[in-house]
């Protein structure tokens, strides 16, 4: 096999399953410079990248760059420059997360094809929003040509392989999304907690609900506001930032915010923040309403709706640790 059609079907592959992620509008996306040392056997090898990548749904996310490998202290000297298509699941701010690869580069010694695939685990950890660091361990096969790539028993170098690599990129952003779809809630009865509330408040309400409703399926992420991942209060106060309203932090600041209604469902209106104690010592959790008896709110399994009139044993375990509702918009 020739190196162009090499070159060829391997591109194929790589963007075949690249368009399978390709960023839907709720997806987040981000580009990144990287620079990493790998120490397989041989020797210590420098990488370079630029990667842009996305996230379509939940924890997946998948990668599309460009790598420069300097590997001119081995005895082979495998330095090459070429393309690699990356799938992850897992943390993109700060946590573990699984990755598998495959990429092929042209070796500046001869021109010949240096193909190349991995299955590894690592950890990230983001000490800014655009800087991270990783430590990764992956299983790595390497082949000068085609046999070893294709043919794990015919590879020329093989092996377990650790990388520590320092990334620089601008934080995912999260593309447009289309408004959902809401159905309409009718107007809580007259009663405790049911103060009227301004037009003009209760359409940036529904904004406000429907930016959240954009994020589902983001995973949870503790301390995290932005598409990379959100905890509870990091939601809330994300969706009310995009609509020019500044929260506070933390649940339990946020409990403090707004004026108080009483903790029914006929008082409730979209955009009300509910707080919950789930640990025993105050309030610990917030969600958002959206409406028709449900809220949207980060927890362990992710952004998510869950219930406060439904039976089913997440509803009622969420109706009893229901303690507050703050209005913040009137």
């Amino acid at each position: 096999m020739t190196t162009a059609r090499l070159v060829s079907r391997c591109a194929a592959v790589g963007v075949a399953v690249f368009a399978l992620a390709l960023p839907s509008q709720a997806a987040a996306q981000r580009a990144d410079l990287q620079y990493g040392r790998w120490w397989p056997a041989e020797s210590a090898v420098d990488l370079y990248a630029l990667t842009y990548q996305t996230r379509p749904l939940g924890p997946f996310s998948a990668g599309l760059g460009i790598f420069h490998v300097n590997d001119s202290r081995s005895l082979d000297d495998r330095t090459n420059t070429g393309g690699a298509v990356s799938l992850y699941v897992g943390a993109t701010r700060t946590g573990l997360y699984g990755v598998g690869s495959f990429g092929i580069g042209v070796l500046h010694t001869n021109g010949n094809t240096d193909a190349h695939w991995s299955v590894g685990a690592g950890y990230r950890l983001r000490l800014l929003t655009f800087l991270a660091v990783t430590a990764e361990a992956a299983y790595r096969v390497e082949d000068q040509g085609v046999s070893g790539f294709w043919n794990l028993s015919a590879s020329d170098r093989k092996g377990v392989a650790g990388r520590l690599s320092l990334t620089i990129g601008g934080g995912q952003r999260r593309l447009p999304a289309a408004a959902p779809t809401m159905r309409p809630v009718p107007a809580p009865a007259p009663g405790p907690g049911a103060a009227a509330v301004s037009d003009e408040a209760v359409r940036t309400a529904e904004s406000i609900v429907e930016s959240a409703l954009s994020a589902m399926g983001t995973p949870y992420e503790w301390g995290g506001s932005d598409a990379n991942g959100y905890d509870c209060s990091g939601l809330i106060q994300w969706a009310y930032g995009e609509h020019g309203v500044l929260l506070p932090r933390t649940s339990r600041d946020q409990a403090r915010t707004g004026m108080a209604v009483d903790a029914s469902v006929a008082a409730l209106r979209p955009g009300d923040v509910l707080t919950f104690n789930v640990s025993g010592g105050g309030v610990s959790h917030v969600g958002l309403y959206v409406g028709d008896g449900q809220f949207i709110h980060s927890s362990s399994s992710g952004v998510r709706l869950s219930s406060l009139t439904a039976s089913d044993p997440d509803s009622r375990w969420w109706q009893a640790r229901w303690v507050g509702v703050r209005r913040i918009l009137q």
